[in-house]
Order: C-alpha cells, then structure tokens, then sequence
C-alpha cells in the first residue's frame, strides 16, 4: 500500500505538471501529420501483385517553397526550442497499394533529377541501421516509385513536393522470419546452459536440505550460507536460496545504519522510470502538440529537467563505497604500493566482474530476440538500433566506454552505468591513496571538488552550450540521438560527473568520524531544526530546477557557463546531502519510517534490473500500435504504471536467476581469498 501511495503521488505530479499546458494556435494553416500510415495488417492479405505482402515505412522530407503559406507555418513552427520539424515525415505504405496507384496513371512523371535535399545525417544513420537484404533492394529498385506514389497525394493536399527515403521493408508474417545467426544461436546455448544451471543448483540445494543433522534443522537452511566453499559455488543458482537473499533483512551495523538509503534507491529508480516515460514522444504519435504544449509550460518543462534526481545514485554508491573501505582497513600508511596496486586491480575487476553478465544479457537480448517480441509499421524503427548496435557494437557496453558513443549505443541510457563504473574506478584509486597517503587527503578532495565546478563550466562556455539538459521532442525521433550536445559533452562523461560520487565520499567520512557515533546522534535526534532540515529540500530543489528553466532559454555565456558547472553540484549538496546526512543519524521523523519500510528493501535490491530493462519494456509496451496513438494525460499515467510493473517483474527473474548467483559465486572466492590470506599470514607468524 505505500508503494502504491508513493507511485500513485509520482503520476499525480507528473500530470499535475502536464495540466498546465498552453493551447495551440489554431490560426495558422494544418501542419502535415507526422506520421500516415497504410493499414498494417491489411496489407499482408488478399494481395494480387508481384510484390505482394510487402510494407515499407518511408522518411520523407518536405521540399522548401517560399510561396506556400503552409511552408512558411512549417518554418515557422521548427524554429520553437521544443517543437517538432513538420518537414520530416515518416509514411508506413502498402507496396501493392502503390502499385495500383502507379499502374492507374500515365506515365508521364518527371524522373530527371532536381535539386531535392534530404537530412544526410538521418539518412546515413538509417542506412547503417537498416540493411537487411529486402531493405537494400527496395532502395535500389523502388525508391522512384514510392517518391512518385507518396509525392502524387501529398502535392495535391498540400501543394508541396517530397523528397522520400526508403528505411526499411517488411514481407508478411509467413515470409517474414528471420534466420537464426550466431547472436539468436547464442541466446539459445545461454538460455539452455542457464536452465541447466538453475536446475542443478537448485535439486542439490534442496538434496542437502534433506540430509540435514537434526540439530541444523531450524528451519533457516536458505537464508544462510554454507560454510564450505564448493557447496556455497554449486547451491549459487539455486532459486529457492536467492529468493531469501532478496528478502533477507541487513545484519551487519553498516546495513542497518543505512536502511533508509533503499527508500531513496526504490523511489528515485520509479521516479526515473516514470519520467522516462516521455519516450513516447519519439514514437509515432497522431496529437505531437501534446508534448509541445507541456515542455511550453513552467511546470511540464520542470518535470523535464529533473535530470538530476539520478546523482542520489553517485551520492549513495560514494558514500557506501567510502564506510565499506574505511571499516575494512585493507589499505593503511603502512601498505606497501605493491600491495596497493593489488587491492585497487582486485576491487575495480570484482565490480566490473559483478556488471558484466546483466549487460550481456541485456546485449543478447536486445541483439537476438527484442525485434521478435512484437511487430507494426513502427517496430523496427524502433527495435532495429538495439539489434543492429548490440551486433556490432558490444564491446562499447562490455567495456563500459559506450558513453563516449551515444550515437551509437546500445539503450541509450545505459550510459550512466558507463560512467559509474568509471567513477568507481577513479575513486577506488583516490581511497586507496588517501588512505596509503593520509597527509594529502584534504588537498585531494579539494581539488577534485574544484574540478567537479571547474570541468563542466569550461566545457559548457567553450563549445558555448545551453546550461541544463533538457531533452527535446527531436532529440531521439529518428533512432539516434542528434541536436544535443548537452547530452553528449555535458550530461554522460565520466568527467562532467565527478560532483556526485566526491560528495559521497564526504559523507563517508562524516559519517566515520562523527555520525556514526551515539552521542552525536542523540544530538540530532529529536531537535525540531534537525528534524525539519529535511523539508528544505522541497524550495531548495525547485528553486535550482527554475533556474535551469529558465536559463535554458538564455544565450550561451560565462554566466550560464557558471551555472552548468554548479547547477548539479547544488542539487548533490542540498537536494541530496541534506536529507541523507540527516536520516545517518535517524533523523527526519515520518520521513525516515518510510524509507525503511521493507518493500523498499526489496525494490532497490530490484532497482539495478529495473534500470536495465526498463525501456526494453516500455518499447514492446507502445512498439506494436499499428496506427499513431493519440496522447492524453490518462495514456501516459496508465504507461508509467504497467512500465514500473512489467519492470519488476522482469527485474525479479533476471536478480533470482542471473545477478544474484554471479554476485554469490564473487562472494565465495573473494571469502575464499580472504580464508588463504589468513592462513598464509598465520603460518607466517608461526614459523
């Protein structure tokens, strides 16, 4: 029920903020629809012609003329910060429907060619995108014949020439499967070998429950781990004992003391899942003035620049990874560089170790089955870039580079796990040294919190960028991201980041020396200016995204420059700090209860999953509508809702049967590790 309320109080702000959107002017002349597409299914039957069961989505670019009233509204209309071009078209058309038209003309149809232009940048993306063997023929063949049947209709509508591109074709459903390539060969082997896995794993796990000593059988043989080191690596998969692993309350002081922090985990992953919802408007919508009228208005256009919310992920990661270092003691002045260099290789591979079999599952699916799980006129304009770019652009992700290639990445917002793990590896690197060097450690974090301002402000002023990003309705139209140089060297490098994960690292340590200590909390605890200080992130954080939006409008300068550089610094510190240096000391009243309840724990153990898989989700949720859907408040609520749904449930079974057993099998060589070093130590010692 409070997950129910927390979510239900995210679609009422998130409609709340649509509410307030501006009436278009009705005025001017009709726009050409963005999107027109022949029936889909139709298509596929009671065909008679040569090219029969064939559909084709086609881009076309509205060709300029100065004397047409209804170029001059195009024009005009593009030139909004957060409109739609008007004068790229996309058109789903029945070949055979064509071809009866073409057959029924004469054949007088002017070929020669003219001085037509079309976006090459779009174009060149959509040929390396789509090039299976019907896509390259009908481009050959065809292509005169769709810009004749396409521009015949359109000039007597609207009086204005096409210029058409083929993107790709579909034959019908009989003729339309796909081969089974080494990518959809290899899902399958690791589908079967995962089974495979699971199976064993689990029928052993439940033998050894069965051979239990009377005095073990207390009723709690799953959520405990074995003692020997081979039972723990082969009971890994077993799906009864991870089902108790993602139930299993925290037992060490660490877990406790931060419990609340998977209430911030839990609704800020819903948050961002919510608002990644505005997806929609690049996909093919029939009233693109829904999303114009909310980014017109103060309040929808501050929705979109919550951006930030995803740096409480930094903050949290920093300030976990820094207790979990310190309490440790694996690095001290006395630790010799040799050693050092060995901690630091050991910890970096773990985590990198820990992502890599998600992000390849995610890889094959998107590469081998995403384009099999629905279709329509729209679905591989979709579907296809996750394919095509998880086939020949993998090691981008694998290696977690891929945020210096937005245009070519596989899920685009994946980018964050990129930069995390870069994060990671800088300040695994900075712990190590302040620890092994502790004399240098406040130059240090110094300097780096210089550089976290520093480094973004001197990028946004020298390529003279807008202050925040904020996505636009064209931004991702067409397959790739394009027209954001926001996003692309201010929003995803690792270097433009680096506020986020250093103040954890404060916090860490606050938390170390002070917080963690009684006395210190039963200050806090109780004092109403404590108690309340939390409330302060409610006019802080909408003051630092009013600024953002209005900015956003500026010219580029120093002084919008100044505010790219502290805008996400002062979310981390106020937004961000506030409430979780307070709730360290179990501060915040109604606040703190909440965020410990325990679906809250269940949830951000869920959350990373829920990340990954989320907008595979909402693509087959919205992907298969054969006509372009008509957008309302009620619709985007509704696909918030069954996203965040779908999400978890998927999340749950990619936790239980792939993280969760390769985070078990980590744990037991690195318990192994420890057990021989430990031994090795004391036989030292004897001898």
């Amino acid at each position: 029920m409070y997950f129910l309320n927390v979510k239900l109080l995210l679609i009422l702000a998130l409609a709340g903020a649509a509410i307030g959107q501006v009436q278009s002017n009705n005025s001017s002349p009709e726009l050409p629809p963005l999107y027109t597409f022949d029936d889909y299914d139709t298509c596929f039957v009671n065909t008679t012609s040569a090219m029969a069961s064939t559909y084709c989505m086609v881009l076309a670019q509205v060709q300029p003329d100065n004397s047409s009233n209804i170029w001059q509204a195009i024009e005009e209309h593009k030139m909004g910060k957060f409109h739609y071009r008007h004068d790229l078209l996309f058109f789903g058309v029945c070949v055979e429907k064509c071809l009866r038209f073409i057959d029924s003309k004469d054949d007088d149809y002017p070929t020669k060619k003219t001085n037509e232009t079309l976006d090459m940048e779009i174009i060149k993306h959509l040929e390396f995108i789509h090039k299976r063997p019907l896509d390259i023929e009908m481009r050959l063949k065809y292509s005169s014949m769709m810009q004749r049947c396409l521009n015949e209709e359109f000039q007597r509508k609207y009086n204005l020439k096409l210029k058409t591109f083929i993107e790709y074709c579909e034959k019908g459903p009989e003729d339309n499967h796909l081969e089974k390539d080494e990518g959809v060969r290899l899902l399958h082997k690791v589908i079967k070998g995962l089974l495979l896995l699971i199976l064993f794993s689990s029928f052993y796990d439940y033998y050894l429950l069965t051979h239990q000593t009377e005095e073990n059988q207390n009723g709690d043989f799953y959520k405990n781990n074995h003692v020997d080191f081979v039972s723990r690596i082969l009971t890994s998969f077993s799906v009864a004992r991870n089902y108790y692993r993602l139930n299993q309350p925290y037992r060490g002081k660490i877990g406790k003391d931060f419990a609340y922090l998977d209430g911030y985990r839990a609704i800020c992953t819903i948050f961002v899942i919510q608002a990644h919802t505005f997806y929609l408007q690049f996909l093919h919508i029939q009233n693109p003035e829904y999303f114009e009228n909310i980014m017109g208005s103060k309040a929808g256009l501050a929705l979109l620049n919550t951006s930030t919310v995803i740096e409480i992920y930094a903050v949290m990661s920093g300030l976990l990874f820094t207790v979990k270092f310190k309490e440790s003691q694996i690095v001290t002045p006395q630790t010799s560089w040799t050693k050092c260099l060995r901690i630091f290789l050991l910890i970096v591979a773990a985590r990198f170790l820990r992502f890599i079999p998600s992000v390849a599952i995610n890889l094959l699916v998107n590469g081998a089955a995403l384009s099999s799980f629905a279709d329509g006129p729209f679905w591989r304009h979709i579907s296809e870039p996750c394919r095509t770019f998880s086939r020949e652009n993998w090691w981008q992700n694998i290696f977690m580079i891929n945020n210096f290639t937005p245009q070519h990445s596989v899920s685009n917002h994946t980018w964050y796990l990129a930069a995390d793990f870069q994060l990671f590896t800088i300040y695994t690197f900075v712990l190590i040294f302040i620890s092994k060097s502790p004399h240098y450690k406040k130059h240090v974090l110094v300097g780096l919190s210089f550089l976290s301002v520093l480094i973004p402000t001197a990028i946004s002023y020298y390529f003279e960028l807008e202050s925040t990003y904020i996505v636009k309705p064209e931004n991702y139209r067409y397959g790739f991201i394009s027209n954001t140089k926001e996003f692309e060297k201010l929003y995803i490098p690792f270097y433009t980041n680096l506020g986020g994960y250093l103040f954890g690292i404060w916090c860490g340590e606050l938390y170390i020396k002070f917080l963690s200590r009684e006395e210190i909390r039963r200050k806090v605890q109780g004092v109403l200016k404590y108690e309340l200080s939390i409330l302060l992130i409610i006019p802080i954080g909408w003051l630092i995204i009013r600024c953002g939006t209005i900015t956003v409008y500026f010219e580029p300068s120093i002084w919008t420059a100044l505010l790219s550089g502290s805008y996400r610094n002062l979310w981390i510190v106020f937004v961000c700090g506030i409430p979780v240096l307070t709730m360290t000391c179990k501060a915040g009243m109604m606040a703190y209860d909440f965020c410990c309840l325990p679906i809250f724990r269940i949830i951000a153990r869920l959350s990373f999953q829920m990340y990954m898989w989320h907008v595979c989700v909402l693509q087959i949720a919205n992907g298969y509508q054969r006509q372009p859907h008509y957008m309302t408040h009620k619709y985007m609520v509704g696909q918030g809702m069954i996203t965040t749904t779908l999400s978890i449930i998927v999340a749950f079974f990619v936790c239980i049967l792939v993280e969760f057993p390769v985070s078990q099998i980590f744990d037991a060589f690195i318990a192994d590790l420890k057990e021989n070093s430990e031994e090795m130590q004391k036989t030292k010692k004897i001898k």
